[in-house]
């Protein structure tokens, strides 16, 4: 997986880590009607499985 920024505290990760090694932020969203889930680097504000609007703000900290 590619490397992308934790979208909470804005640390490089590796790309493969389920959860940001600095702040502890999940990098995966998932959907609440179908359980889909991708990355936080693919910033969709709605799913690409069931077009359910995502609520994916998170608070950067910058």
């Amino acid at each position: 997986m590619n490397a992308f920024k934790c979208p909470t505290c804005g640390k490089l990760t590796g790309g493969a880590e389920k959860f940001c090694i600095d702040c502890g932020q999940s990098l995966n969203v998932v959907c609440p009607v179908c359980a889909n889930s991708w990355r936080f680097m693919f910033d969709y504000k709605f799913c690409p499985n069931c077009g359910q609007k995502m609520k994916t703000d998170s608070k950067k900290k910058n």
